[in-house]
């Protein structure tokens, strides 16, 4: 890695570090107090309760309606490209989201959008139950659904400042009030327009909004070299794994022959974690194999039967389970170890080196994984080749956990900047 490189990244962390330290050591009393307040419902000396919000006096408060034009132009006739909007990722090409093209005869009402505007998508999901919103950057015209509430800001708001706005969730509270909850066949929030458009927004001062978009950019940015990182230091990993299981020596056998696998809706709550473990603290497995804490009162299956490989054929990326969850889903399959002279790690850890054999990041099927052959050594091999291959994945788990706590630390500055709780002025990233 170049010099210039890591004095970038150097440059960005310490930039990033110092703006965290200044918010909560330095200002740390004093915000807090500040906070307390707030969450108290009171109002902090230098600040004003707007709509229910709290702001600071000198920011002014408008409508969204004043503060845009509604974009109206249909697509007709012209030949643009479609787009969606996906929660989490953003504008995506309608195509390449759902394997075709959605339109069909409706292409001619859709809205027109252009670089600059903004688009609200009405469909909820479960990191933004009240839709969410999106700036277009990356395409100067397109088309999205006339289903969409698309506008563009005026020239003297700043674009960057309200898209952290809106994808904090900000109007949340506001549209949760307007929507009614009744049942829609096409998925999307009941919500008028016009409720839309009467949502309240913050107004800080031109300078602000500027300052505010530059920490924010910097937090970014420091989060994006640590995932191109983590990205590097996994190929590093996978090139190293290949390296050290091409050594070994021993049979070579079908998945299929060794694994074993069972559906999830089998299980039932374990009689043993009632007393000894609050199953508030066993995560529950989601649809898209993501662990979750459970809040709901729903039963969920506990699998205990340790460790796994969670495992199904609608995404790339499979799991290697060592700690009890809840099951919510029956779409995966848990695969486990037919004898006890095969280690379910070792395993693992050779059907992702197949997966990268072509490097083409395939979607491999169980079907397809269940006849391909690996080379098993005996027992003691595979539990020090383990040995070894963990000290390896031990690093990127690091690098793992320090980007889920920048991220944590963004969303936490994000918090307190847009809305004025922290001023830029308490944030000096220069000094």
């Amino acid at each position: 890695m170049c010099i210039k490189r890591i004095s970038c990244k150097m440059l960005l962390q310490e930039i990033y570090k110092r703006a965290i330290e200044t918010v909560l050591k330095n200002k740390k009393e004093e915000i807090k107090n500040r906070i307390d307040l707030i969450n108290r419902g009171e109002v902090p000396e230098g600040y004003k309760k707007v709509h229910g919000y709290i702001i600071p006096k000198d920011w002014q408060e408008s409508p969204l309606i004043d503060m845009c034009t509604k974009r109206q132009e249909k697509a007709g006739c012209k030949k643009l490209e479609t787009l969606s909007i996906s929660a989490g990722i953003g504008f995506v090409n309608q195509a390449e989201k759902f394997g075709r093209e959605l339109s069909g005869e409706q292409y001619k009402n859709y809205t027109v959008i252009r670089t600059g505007d903004f688009s609200y998508n009405k469909g909820n999901s479960k990191k933004y139950p009240q839709g969410c919103i999106y700036l277009l950057k990356d395409r100067e015209i397109a088309a999205v659904p006339n289903v969409f509430n698309t506008f563009r800001l005026y020239d003297f708001y700043n674009n960057e400042y309200y898209m952290f706005l809106f994808s904090s969730g900000y109007l949340n509270k506001q549209l949760f009030k307007w929507i009614n909850f009744g049942v829609r066949n096409d998925g999307l929030l009941n919500l008028y327009d016009e409720d839309f458009y009467k949502s309240i927004l913050p107004i800080p001062s031109q300078q602000e909004q500027e300052k505010i978009v530059k920490i924010l950019n910097c937090c970014d940015k420091v989060i994006e070299l640590k995932e191109k990182l983590i990205c590097e230091e996994i190929k590093k990993n996978i090139n190293c794994s290949r390296k050290v299981l091409k050594k070994l020596k021993g049979d070579t056998v079908e998945i299929g022959e060794i694994l074993d696998y069972e559906q999830p809706t089998k299980y039932i709550v374990k009689n043993q974690y009632k007393n000894k473990q609050n199953e508030e603290d066993i995560p529950v497995l989601t649809a898209n194999k993501a662990f979750i804490k459970s809040y709901t009162n729903e039963k969920f299956g506990i699998y205990d039967n340790l460790p796994v490989i969670i495992f199904d054929d609608f995404t790339v990326e499979n799991k290697y389970v060592t700690f009890p969850f809840k099951v919510q889903s029956s779409a995966m399959k848990i695969l486990k170890p037919k004898n006890p002279n095969i280690n379910l790690l070792f395993v693992y850890k050779s059907m992702q080196l197949l997966k990268f054999k072509a490097n083409d990041h395939k979607r491999y099927y169980l079907s397809e994984y269940q006849y391909m052959p690996i080379n098993l050594p005996d027992i003691e091999t595979q539990n020090r080749t383990v040995e070894i291959l963990s000290k390896i994945d031990r690093k990127i788990e690091l690098l793992q956990q320090e980007l889920e706590q920048y991220k944590q630390l963004k969303k936490s500055l994000s918090q307190l900047l847009l809305t004025g709780i922290v001023r830029t002025v308490e944030v000096d990233c220069e000094n």
